[in-house]
């Protein structure tokens, strides 16, 4: 990702509605919101909270993940904290727009919202994007221009690198890549979006790619061939047949894949070929990325990967919940910490039911389950009051506010939803035939045990038994994309970013666990969708109506999402606790740098 800036043209034309994305390089730090037109020029609105220190290459940036990647090939996958920082997209965020290590403009923090406002994205492996709708012909079409000067990754103890050979990157390549994810039965795109099957793909240019495909399906092109497909190297995938294996890895970004043990971890190598500059602060112009190499370890045991931040041997650890990082912040004063309203986006997941089968597809039997639940307790109690109650099907995330529709702005029926009453609970459980109760289950990894232990433990009192099924998340990601599971599994609500494809209420996606299929529902997506096309604001306001009738339906049990907050040693400069710079892209160690001198002042 990057700091760089976007210029947004928005020409609404008497014959059709164009929109111009254009970037004048990852190095640019200009901006406008759409509807409006800007020139180059620096971004006027900085925080320079941060004193002017001059960044230093080289030295190892070390974080941990509690499992390895569940996949290597980055067209079968949309996030990896691994593949993110080796591939690129063809637009992606726009490290400026968020804090930036005190130098950026603030608009966004870059936490867990992932943020996919035109507005906030710039142009990597694309200088520009337009898209217009012929709406005589039900077309929609989408242009890149693809910027030229940019090289694939050269390792030369590696056989697929060598392959490639660090040539130039091309159009051909852009084109083959969105082509594959379009087609590969086993691609992210294929799996999630199937209105993109008809899609066809042409280079209209030495450096164009040109997109068409059903007008009904243009929202999901223009986000999912932007910021969602990674480009691959088509000679890797020929030879391969893909890039399963992490000895595959060719890509164009800011680092590269040189090791890789199963439950160990990962490393990866600066790219010193990558032709992105910082476009911010006091390094303004440097060559990116700073830091030599980046450790990726693979530490299952949460105290385990607490003891290492404690004794300096990982240098940040996100996502913490309030209960561990304020004990983390007493033992180890020194440590900087983030907490923002947005780290709530993707938190603890609803407990989503088949509601294709019994005894779920009983309406009743899903609002009792609801009620059962002491909402405010879980609050108070387990999250000390830090956090969200209202989060189906979206939290209350800052850069997407106009999305989410305040509580007391729901029906009667909603707010009944989230009022603890188990004798009601049980009267419906009767109603819908089932006066004892009954059993269930729920797919989970363990992760996520302690949390749906209190849900179970409320379940219980109204006499349903539900079994956690605790699976290791490989296998559990397995079940979720395939459908696998017969009665309950977790699951977060999809990315905020795309609330107007509607994944968890609509449609083939995995995120779609509980398998709604509402006609009204998809009528109501479709407005959504061409809303997005030319106002997004106006888009989210369409959705935030239909949540009225969402969350009637019942169509998950709730979860209460708490506080997190990100924590670093402040060795680990130009960072300010972001996370994903974009839609699921967690590239944020290719802008910050150590300060080696620091961090062996402070004994480690």
């Amino acid at each position: 990702m990057g700091k760089r800036t976007v210029c947004f043209l928005l020409s609404f034309l008497v014959l059709g509605t164009l929109l111009v994305v254009s970037c004048s390089g990852p190095s640019s730090t200009s901006s406008a919101p759409p509807t409006q037109t800007t020139t180059t020029g620096p971004t006027t609105t900085q925080q320079a909270t941060t004193s002017a220190e001059v960044p230093q290459y080289g030295g190892t940036l070390t974080f941990a993940a509690p499992a390895d990647p569940v996949y290597w090939d980055p067209i079968r996958t949309v996030v990896s904290g691994i593949i993110n920082l080796t591939h690129e997209q063809t637009f992606q965020g726009d490290w400026a727009k968020g804090k930036a290590g005190g130098y950026g403009t603030g608009d966004t923090d870059w936490a867990y919202a992932d943020s996919d406002l035109f507005d906030l994205k710039t142009g990597y492996i694309a200088e520009s994007v337009k898209w217009t709708m012929d709406s005589a012909n039900n077309v929609g079409i989408v242009v890149y221009k693809i910027r030229q000067g940019i090289h694939w990754a050269l390792d030369r103890n590696n056989e697929a690198s060598r392959l490639v050979n660090g040539r130039e990157l091309t159009a051909d390549d852009v084109l083959f890549s969105l082509q594959w994810s379009t087609t590969y039965s086993q691609g992210y795109v294929f799996r999630n979006n199937q209105e993109l099957r008809t899609a066809e793909f042409t280079k209209t240019g030495p450096w164009e790619v040109t997109v068409k495909v059903p007008l009904a399906g243009l929202m999901m092109a223009v986000t999912r061939y932007n910021d969602t497909v990674m480009i691959v190297p088509p000679e890797v995938v020929k030879k391969y047949g893909n890039m399963d294996d992490w000895k595959t890895s060719v890509g164009t970004g800011p680092f590269i894949l040189t090791d890789f043990v199963s439950m160990s971890g990962s490393t990866l190598t600066r790219n010193p070929n990558w032709y992105v500059k910082d476009p911010i602060g006091p390094g303004k112009g440097n060559q990116l990325p700073y830091v030599d190499r980046v450790k990726a370890l693979t530490i299952a045991d949460a105290s385990t990967r607490l003891a290492g931040v404690r004794t300096g041997k990982i240098d940040q650890v996100a996502m913490l919940n309030r209960d561990d990082s304020m004990t983390l912040m007493k033992n180890v004063p020194e440590l900087k910490v983030d907490f923002s309203d947005s780290f709530q986006g993707r938190g603890n997941p609803p407990l989503n039911m088949r509601i294709d089968k019994p005894p779920f597809n009983d309406i009743k039997v899903r609002r009792a389950l609801c009620m059962a639940i002491n909402y405010e307790d879980i609050l108070k109690n387990y999250w000390e009051g830090e956090g969200q109650i209202y989060t189906w099907p979206h939290s209350k995330i800052k850069e997407y506010a106009e999305l989410y529709l305040d509580p007391a702005d729901y029906s009667p029926a909603a707010k009944e939803l989230y009022t603890y009453n188990p004798e009601k609970a049980k009267e419906l459980l009767k109603e819908a035939g089932y006066p004892n109760g009954f059993k269930t289950n729920i797919i989970l990894i363990q992760d996520e045990v302690d949390f749906i232990s209190i849900y179970k433990d409320y379940l219980s009192k109204i006499n349903v038994t539900m079994d956690l099924d605790v699976r290791e998340l490989a296998v559990k990601t397995n079940v979720q994309n395939n459908k696998q599971h017969t009665q309950m599994i977790t699951g977060d609500t999809a990315p905020i970013a795309i609330f107007y494809n509607g994944q968890p209420i609509s449609g083939v996606s995995h995120n779609n666990r509980s398998m709604v299929d509402d006609p009204f529902i998809n009528a109501e997506l479709v407005k959504v969708r061409a809303a997005m096309l030319t106002d997004q604001h106006q888009a989210m306001r369409l959705y935030r109506e239909l949540t009225k009738y969402v969350v009637e339906q019942a169509y998950v049990i709730p979860a209460v999402t708490g506080s997190y907050r990100t924590l670093w040693w402040p060795w680990v400069k130009n960072y300010s606790g972001e996370q994903n710079i974009g839609y699921d892209d967690p590239i944020w160690p290719a802008f910050i740098w150590i300060d080696q001198p620091l961090k062996s002042d402070m004994g480690h």
